[in-house]
């Protein structure tokens, strides 16, 4: 690889003839705000389901 932020990401792998053969992508990665937003969204996903746990006793 020799372009920074890039990964190799692979897509399928299967078997042809003996030999396994692999399909790849390449993918850009998240920038640091997309990253926050993630979190975030997954620390309330989490907390909500502990709302409706407790709220439900």
């Amino acid at each position: 690889m020799e372009r920074k932020g890039y990964a190799l990401v692979p897509l399928a792998m299967y078997w042809k003839r003996g030999r396994a053969k692999l399909e790849i992508g390449l993918a850009k990665g998240k920038k640091a705000h997309d990253k926050r937003a993630a979190i975030k969204e997954r620390d309330w996903a989490r907390e909500r389901q502990r709302i409706m746990k407790s709220g439900s006793r």
